[in-house]
């Protein structure tokens, strides 16, 4: 290898390191809440919503679409790497024919770089792709939120760069379910948000409802002709 083109790729790796150097947050947190999951049974064959508070607080998923099998497996305040390592508990043990996910702002909060952020979610979807190859995934995007204003440029380009990956790939679906909670001005609108100015109101749900009750219709559709 000639000493030019060793020293770009060590440049490379060092790079690469260098940007996954963030410590992640502690996957044994969760041990209380993962137990009580391992605990319930394994529902199996369904859509598995999985992620952080946002699916967790979902507390009318099941009314919100009906006829279909949705099960909540959202454990609040996780990021990408906590739902890689809880994946046999929250994802595998259910052999979920679609994996519905949100996560990436509580990365971006523990002073993950949108790169880093990104590494950790593409892992996990290759995760449920590599155990679970005819399951298809829909990736909600990240959303913004007054409270964390200041890492809104951080939470766009992760959005971007989670599109960018996803696009080509036919068994992964990106959905944008953060422009609906911005003016035009780019600010988040205050009713789609609960007090904490984080968290979905009501009115932010079912504005998420209403954007994902087509795509799961039509994902489902299309997992459900593959066993037939």
């Amino acid at each position: 290898m000639k000493p030019a083109l060793l020293l770009s790729l060590l440049l490379a790796t060092s790079c690469l390191l260098a940007q996954e150097s963030t410590p992640r947050p502690d996957p044994q947190r969760f041990a209380k809440e993962i137990t009580a999951f391992a605990e319930k049974p394994a529902d199996k064959g369904g859509i598995v919503f999985t992620g952080s508070s946002s699916i967790r607080l979902w507390k009318t998923l099941q009314k919100d679409f009906p006829g279909l099998p949705v099960l909540n497996r959202g454990f609040g305040g996780s990021v990408a790497n906590d739902l890689i390592v809880h994946f046999d508990t929250v994802v595998a043990r259910h052999e979920p024919k679609l994996v519905v996910t949100y996560t990436g702002s509580n990365d971006i909060n523990a002073k993950l770089t949108p790169q880093e952020a990104l590494a950790d979610y593409t892992r996990f979807l290759d995760l449920v792709h590599t155990r679970l190859p005819q399951t298809r995934v829909i990736v909600t995007s990240v959303k913004i939120g007054e409270k964390r204003l200041a890492q809104m440029p951080q939470v766009h380009e992760l959005n971007r760069l989670l599109q960018a990956w996803i696009q080509g790939k036919d068994w992964v679906r990106y959905v944008d379910t953060t422009s609906y909670l911005a003016d035009e001005k780019g600010h988040p609108i205050r009713k789609y948000y609960v007090k904490d100015l984080l968290h979905l109101s009501p009115e932010g749900y079912a504005m998420w409802t209403k954007l994902l009750t087509p795509v799961l219709k039509e994902e489902w559709a299309k997992v459900n002709e593959k066993k037939s």
